[in-house]
Order: structure tokens, then sequence, then C-alpha cells
């Protein structure tokens, strides 16, 4: 019986560390989403830039 608990306990024990590291892998995917989220502002400002200055040269020609 004794035997019995601990190997439940064990079974616990690595469904607790199954979990941990699914977690952390959402973790991580959700840092990749955030991170391409940053890649597309950034890439929309320098779209904005880039339409300021055709707009500035339009002005001084």
């Amino acid at each position: 019986k004794k035997q019995e608990a601990r190997s439940r306990r064990q079974e616990a024990g690595g469904k607790k560390q199954e979990a941990r590291s699914r977690r952390q892998e959402a973790g991580g995917k959700k840092q990749e989403a955030g991170g391409r989220r940053q890649e597309a502002g950034s890439r929309k400002q320098e779209a904005r830039g880039r339409r300021q200055e055709a707009g500035g040269r339009r002005w001084q020609s």
C-alpha cells in the first residue's frame, strides 16, 4: 500500500512538471507574438516616415 501511494505521488509530480513545461511553452509563444506585434508596429512607423518623406519631396519640387 505504501508503494502504491508513493507511485501515485510520483505520477502526480510528473503531471505537474508537464503542466509547468506546457505553461512555459505557452509563455514563449506569447513572447513571440509580442515580438511580431512590435515588428509590425515598427514597419508601420517606417512606412509612415517614408510617406512623410515623399510628401516633403512633393512640396519641394
